[in-house]
């Protein structure tokens, strides 16, 4: 991993939950003694934030503000060039022997991205890269396609690192096949920032995206859970994504 990756991997880290709430906690126990009233409550935010983050009703919020595009309609048959899916991370260290193994993220979205193949008998490429030394994401992304789908993509995009490089990358792959409507699939959570970075050069995108959470209702809502931290977390990370991205865009 690049010295700038590194360095937003650790910013994430260190300020989304649990993590940025952790470092409040100890912010406020370091000067509990000098400024004890000040020590308390930033111990008290930091306890108060995460319990409200890790309820599914504050969780379900944070979710409909970054879930913003409806599923696919499959009834009308979708129009596009071709179907872009976009890696979401692997397993490097998975026990066995088989190699790197898709995250459920990334597994989610290929096995989509075949369902919409199939339906629509147009070509798949695959985006992704290497955050970490190894075989790109879309190289194994194309080894479960054919093992576990039985299809194959036309295209592998192996130089991205980030949902920047995946529109930039892809887009001069598809560019010199005069291509230039996708329908892209990835995590419903991302898909606003993904849509974003893929039409700024240049392409006519067609969102389809997968995976959005379920949402809990009634008393339940109201006590905490670790899927709706990690819903939360998701939200609040995508989020961050974009203002930085917007941030980039005005330099």
């Amino acid at each position: 991993m690049d010295s700038v990756l590194l360095i937003r991997a650790l910013c994430r880290a260190l300020v989304l939950p649990p993590g940025g709430l952790l470092l409040l906690a100890l912010l406020g126990w370091a000067v509990r003694v000098r400024w004890p009233r000040l020590g308390q409550s930033l111990i008290g935010a930091s306890l108060v934030l995460l319990l409200l983050l890790s309820t599914p009703v504050v969780s379900n919020v944070l979710g409909r503000l970054s879930d913003q595009y409806p599923p696919l309609d499959l009834s009308a048959s979708p129009h596009g060039d071709v179907i872009v899916v976009l890696a979401g991370g692997v397993r490097r260290n998975a026990p066995g022997n088989e190699g790197p193994v898709l995250s459920l993220d990334t597994l989610q979205r290929l096995a989509y991205g075949a369902r919409l193949a199939r339906l629509t008998g147009l070509p798949l490429l695959l985006s992704g890269g290497s955050v970490e030394p190894g075989e790109p994401e879309s190289v194994v992304m194309e080894r479960v396609l054919g093992a576990d789908f039985g299809l194959h993509a036309r295209w592998l995009e192996q130089l991205s690192r980030t949902t920047r490089e995946n529109a930039r990358e892809t887009a001069q792959v598809l560019k010199g096949e005069h291509l230039t409507r996708v329908i892209l699939v990835t995590s419903a959570a991302h898909m606003r920032r993904a849509l974003a970075e893929f039409k700024a050069v240049g392409l006519d995108v067609l969102p389809a995206p997968v995976g959005g959470a379920g949402v809990d209702h009634g008393l339940l809502a109201w006590f905490p859970k670790m899927s709706a931290l990690e819903r939360s977390y998701e939200a609040l990370y995508e989020f961050s994504g974009e203002l930085v991205a917007r941030l980039d865009r005005g330099r």
